[in-house]
């Protein structure tokens, strides 16, 4: 008998033959769990009226077929232009720097807008042991290293702050590596603290946009002992 290759051959290299259906589940999951993530947050904005109201059933068709809401209202909130100074960044920096009125409508959006834009990038974290190389690993600690050292030269103690720095001088934005620890939820907790919110808003926020689902437990993978058939087997360590 002949049996098939395990593997494929991508340019001399071998890899294996699930490789590409498994990263395409990983990729939905991805954007499964960030749709959510965002609808969480919607719910709580909508609740406080911190952003355009959106009518439940538009929540739901984006959760279950990915129908983006295309409300006017929301789309203009979440528009961004250079000419007028309407972005993210100004929102985030208006929220770290001063105490809005939360009764005006356009502070309110702006408050909404700034949390929102944290949800969309609320930066990368590692929850397995052997995720990446040491000289992957390496690189992005340097970037990290790296971009601290530029924000505390430049004189800026949140990230919201020294990237709206950057955008306002026409320099980069996206080349640098973030860390989800230090820079995005300091900055969350710095908003919140001057905007004067209350705990239980606080800790509903902080779970709507940095909630990160733990690994599964992959117990029950492990197959029956041959010899005790209602246990499962031991580690090769035994």
């Amino acid at each position: 008998h002949i049996f098939q290759e395990g593997v494929n051959r991508v340019k001399g290299n071998e890899e294996p033959t699930v490789k590409q259906r498994t990263e395409a589940r990983a990729s939905r999951r991805h954007y499964f769990r960030r749709r959510l993530r965002k609808i969480s947050l919607l719910e709580i904005l909508i609740d406080q009226k911190w952003c355009p109201y959106l009518e439940p059933a538009a929540l739901s068709e984006w959760r279950k077929h990915k129908l983006f809401p295309l409300d006017k209202d929301f789309i203009d909130w979440l528009r961004t232009d250079d000419v007028e100074g309407k972005n993210p960044y100004y929102d985030r920096h208006r929220c770290l720097n001063e105490t809005l009125n939360l009764t005006l409508r356009e502070d309110r959006y702006c408050l909404g807008r700034a949390l929102y834009h944290l949800n969309q990038r609320r930066g990368f974290l590692s929850n397995r042991k052997d995720q990446q190389s040491d000289s992957e690993d390496g690189k992005v600690k340097a970037g990290i290293s790296s971009l601290d050292s530029e924000m505390k030269a430049a004189g800026f103690e949140y990230l919201g702050d020294y990237f709206y720095h950057l955008f306002s001088n026409g320099e980069k934005i996206r080349k640098h590596y973030t860390d989800r620890n230090s820079h995005y939820i300091k900055e969350f907790y710095a908003i919140c603290s001057k905007q004067s919110l209350d705990t239980n808003l606080t800790d509903k926020l902080y779970k709507a946009i940095f909630y990160q689902r733990p690994l599964k437990s992959q117990k029950g993978l492990v197959g029956k002992c041959p010899f005790e058939p209602g246990k499962t087997r031991c580690a090769v360590s035994h």
